[in-house]
Formats: C-alpha cells, sequence, structure tokens
C-alpha cells in the first residue's frame, strides 16, 4: 500500500470528485445533484403577478413566441415554481416545476409531449401533470391559462 501525505490525499480525492462529477452531468445528471434542470427562466420584463393572476407578456417572451419552447418561473408567491410550454399554436401548458419524487425540476420534451425529470432514472408526467412512469408517485399541479391579446395568463 502506498504512504501518501495530507496534500497528496486531498489532490487525488479533489481529482476522484471532479472525475464522478464530470461523468454524472455527461450522462445527463447534474440535475440530480443540483435539483435544477436546463429550462430557462422567464424573463423578469415579461410577468407580472397580482391578485394570484400570473401574466405573461408573449412578445416579451422569445422563447415561447415559438411552439416547443419552454420556460420556468421561480416566484415567491408560487412555491413549487411552474414550467410552460408552448406545445402547439395558441396552446401552452402549465405545470408545478418539482418533480412530486424528490423535487428536482422537470423538463419539457417537445418530441414526446410529456413533462420529465431532470434527475437521472427520472419520471415522466402527462402534459397534464398525470404521472407516466418512475418513481414519482403523484402528479405535478396543473395550472389553467388563457391567451388575450398577447399575453399568457395564469391564474393561480
Amino acid at each position: 500500500m502506498e504512504n501518501i501525505n495530507r496534500r497528496q490525499f486531498l489532490k487525488k480525492s479533489a481529482v476522484a470528485i471532479a472525475v464522478t462529477s464530470t461523468t454524472l452531468c455527461g450522462l445527463g445528471g447534474c440535475a440530480t445533484i443540483t435539483k435544477i434542470g436546463s429550462t430557462s427562466d422567464a424573463k423578469p420584463g415579461s410577468i407580472k403577478f397580482k391578485d394570484n393572476i400570473l401574466t405573461i407578456d408573449l412578445s416579451k417572451e422569445p422563447i415561447l413566441s415559438k411552439v416547443g419552447g419552454a420556460v420556468k418561473i421561480k416566484h415567491a408567491d408560487i412555491p413549487e415554481g411552474m414550467i410552460i410550454a408552448h406545445v402547439e399554436d395558441n396552446r401552452f401548458e402549465i405545470a408545478s416545476l418539482s418533480c412530486t419524487h424528490r423535487g428536482v425540476e422537470v423538463e419539457y420534451d417537445h418530441a414526446k409531449k410529456n413533462f420529465e425529470c431532470a434527475s437521472l432514472g427520472s419520471s415522466t408526467f402527462s402534459l397534464d401533470g398525470r404521472n407516466i412512469s418512475g418513481p414519482a408517485d403523484k402528479p405535478l399541479k396543473e395550472f389553467e391559462a388563457v391567451i388575450k391579446d398577447g399575453l399568457l395568463i395564469i391564474n393561480l
């Protein structure tokens, strides 16, 4: 067995941690550790919140202007946050941002038309929040919205 001093031990340990973290992140597992997915935050200037109504000016949120785009919103009055996905022309689906299994953020997968936990071994949810597969046993919360005059109006 090799004898190493404290400095060598710390250096080798740091390298091992870096390699392990890089490998996990390379496999799509960063969110497993950080609980944060890759969906972009909504632009602060596009959002207004008043009297339990969240309004998003779609002209100020370019990601949501295209079908397939999605943004997340974290706000003090929305404890679990929300994800907003532009699923079809004039159709948006809004669900709670946190997976009901471990609280890792969910992502919108436009090709599969579902929400997926960003964690390794992820749970998947239908667009209405129902659990499709994975370890989560509760659905995502769904939010109702209407589009009026270029505004997405979400009633909380």
